[in-house]
């Protein structure tokens, strides 16, 4: 069987490169007076990379305290031999900011959104609500999904042969849009 020099070079290019997805922000929802009725909140994602963590106790150990869980199933997730492993997801703002401040190697703080309504249930009727992943399911917002649920972006990065990002090479950043 003979291969093409651009075959192994795509080869090449996939193992070294990691994706990490950006959800979009949903779109607000305004009421006729221009008060906002429906937003969004900064959430975070909170994972672990294998190969890039450098030290597992400590991360084990912040990741612990930060974010108040036992010790054996973080340990279990920093210890797994994979590309990434989420250790808890819808984690606020401010606790994603003091875990990113620590600069743990291998410790990813991905910024996400949860819908929110500053109204509370005035017109929950007409404006529903979204599930889990941000999607809607009834009223206004399923009505206009394609408007509100905005454009995912990526965030790709470049990896040695241990899986060890390579700062600043290849990096690449597509940012979500806003619906």
């Amino acid at each position: 069987m003979m291969y093409r020099a651009d075959h192994y070079s795509e080869m090449a290019q996939d193992l070294h490169q990691r994706e990490r997805a950006i959800k979009a922000a949903r779109g607000r929802i305004l009421d006729a007076g221009g008060n906002v009725i429906a937003d969004n909140r900064t959430v975070c994602t909170i994972s672990v990379i294998y190969n890039q963590v450098t030290d597992r106790e400590e991360v084990i150990r912040s990741l612990c305290s930060i974010l108040e869980l036992s010790e054996e199933p973080v340990r279990k997730k920093v210890e797994k031999r994979s590309s990434r492993e989420i250790i808890k997801t819808n984690v606020d703002k401010e606790t994603g900011d003091k875990i990113r401040a620590l600069k743990l190697d291998g410790v990813k703080v991905d910024e996400d959104y949860k819908r929110y309504y500053p109204m509370g249930s005035l017109a929950s009727k007409v404006l529903g609500f979204t599930g889990g992943d941000n999607q809607g399911i009834i009223g206004l917002e399923v009505k206009y999904e394609e408007v509100l649920k905005g454009i995912n972006g990526t965030i790709l990065t470049t990896t040695d042969a241990r899986g060890i990002e390579q700062n600043g090479i290849g990096e690449k950043r597509k940012e979500p849009v806003e619906g």
